[in-house]
């Protein structure tokens, strides 16, 4: 590369750097204030008194907590009240819960800040800066174990805040549960396994960030058998292809399966956390939907502005192609957890129906991938499942403390649709490919349980040249992304 092209690149990305700086430090600040004096979240829980308890009086006819005999299917004569003592606990989000834990409230918090810095430098619309791609606020709980409830609010990269899920869990046991209203769909592993805070790469991979059901208004039968060696999901869904907005237009059969095969057994102790499954989706489009850019570091619902700059785009479809008819989707998903080591792996094939125009036939178009990543500790965690990472010397620069938990990282993610979506003319050979790849390289730095950041360098391969400046005639087979993210949630 030639000095000028690298004044090129450097020059305008000045600004950015800057910015990711900053917010670096602001969250290492929060880190840092958070462990002022070094006290952590179970010392102060430890510290409060068992009978502490924070109480409500109630008006004239309620009853205390002893007076009710603490049964949880005590029955509310109308206008009748309990008066139950409540404790706070802090870890798992914020609690309120009554002694017996048969009635909780529980509040958690997910703010993620992205700086990417994006080359070639001059895409459009990608472009680099400072994004959101979430802030959520959970609100959970449950009215005794039969009755767990759920809603979550979300406000994302396209600025619009909205409901992410609300639900009801009818809790028969736990091998045999109904969840009715707004969740994540059940299918794919890389969706419905763990959340996004919890993922080792910032993002999923290209065919479930592009083609996951994500989010529905579904009726889910779900549970989980022999102390959690086996776990099951099978239901009905109503939704949006990839995207978060509730507009019930696709309709689907799910399902959902799992098995840990050598969890309950002492003779294979390194593979008492390997995870092997698939996930099935049969449905159709039941109202014709815009059909949405293909990209490599975005989920979105949407295709405005926002959405636009924040990734690169490898096929964008063109004006008037609509998705409709039936589809198919499965995928098969193994995954390993073993001392400071998570290995994870997913293949995908599907075959999805678009048009050209609402009026036009639909055209059936198959489509396969694969994602398999690679992360480890190298500050001596352990892992079993992904989940909370509680570091074993948390990030205390002011008492001399740890270093927090590393996590090195590195992941390969395919995908390839037929030629059909070029000889259909449902989008321009041209400009855009079929076949893309990413690899991801980088680390999480955990500073303590809360705090949680992400640096990562995504390389993007393509099998034909990608248009990423239509005024400039930009064109090329790689894209870089230079990535890092704060992350905050309790």
């Amino acid at each position: 590369m030639h000095w000028g092209q690298c004044r090129t690149i450097v020059v305008p990305a000045l600004p950015t750097l800057l910015l990711a700086a900053l917010a670096l430090c602001g969250c290492l600040e929060a880190a840092r204030s958070q462990d002022v004096s070094t006290t952590t979240a179970s010392d102060v829980v430890e510290r409060i008194e068992p009978e502490t308890f924070l109480t409500a009086p109630y008006e004239a006819g309620g009853r205390s907590f002893a007076e009710s005999t603490g049964d949880p299917e005590q029955v509310f004569p109308d206008g009748d009240e309990l008066d139950l003592p409540l404790r706070a606990k802090l870890g798992d989000g914020f609690t309120l819960e009554t002694p017996d834990q048969q009635y909780q409230f529980r509040v958690r918090a997910l703010t993620q800040v992205d700086g990417k810095f994006f080359t070639p430098t001059d895409q459009e619309p990608a472009r680099s800066g400072l994004y959101i791609p979430r802030f959520r606020v959970y609100f959970e709980g449950q009215l005794t174990e039969l009755f767990e409830y759920e809603l979550s609010l979300q406000r994302s990269v396209e600025g619009a805040f909205d409901i992410l899920d609300a639900n009801t869990n009818f809790r028969i046991n736990e091998g045999l549960q109904f969840k009715v209203g707004r969740s994540i769909a059940p299918y794919s592993f890389a969706w419905y396994d763990h959340l996004e805070q919890y993922y080792i790469t910032p993002e999923r991979g290209l065919f479930a960030l592009n083609f996951g059901l994500a989010r529905q208004s579904a009726v889910i039968a779900h549970g989980r058998l022999n102390d959690d060696q086996f776990q099951y999901a099978i239901g009905g869904t109503l939704g949006q292809l990839a995207g978060l907005a509730d507009t019930n237009a696709t309709r689907d059969a799910v399902g959902y399966f799992n098995a840990r095969p050598f969890l309950h057994t002492d003779s294979a102790p390194w593979f008492q956390f390997l995870n092997l499954g698939g996930s099935l989706a049969v449905g159709r489009q039941a109202y014709e939907g815009s059909a949405l850019p293909l990209r490599t570091s975005l989920q979105t619902s949407e295709n405005d502005e926002a959405a636009q700059a924040a990734s690169s785009i490898f096929l964008e479809f063109n004006d008037g192609v609509v998705a409709t008819g039936r589809r198919i989707q499965g995928s098969l998903h193994a995954s390993w957890y073993a001392g400071p080591f998570s290995l994870e792996a997913e293949w995908y094939s599907a075959r999805f129906q678009l048009a050209a125009d609402p009026a036009a036939e639909a055209v059936t178009i198959p489509i396969s991938g694969f994602d398999v990543t690679l992360g480890g500790f190298v500050t001596g965690e352990t892992v079993e499942k992904r989940g909370v990472v509680v570091p074993l010397r948390p990030f205390t620069p002011q008492s001399g403390g740890g270093p927090g938990a590393v996590e090195l990282f590195g992941r390969y993610s395919h995908l390839q649709l037929s030629n059909r979506v070029f000889t259909a003319g449902l989008a321009d050979a041209a400009d855009w490919t079929n076949r893309a790849a990413i690899t991801d390289i980088g680390l999480n730095w955990y500073l303590n349980r809360f705090v949680r950041l992400t640096f990562d360098w995504q390389h993007g391969m393509y099998a034909d040249p990608v248009l990423f400046n239509e005024e400039r005639d930009l064109r090329s087979r790689t894209s870089d992304l230079y990535w890092a993210r704060c992350q905050l949630y309790f």
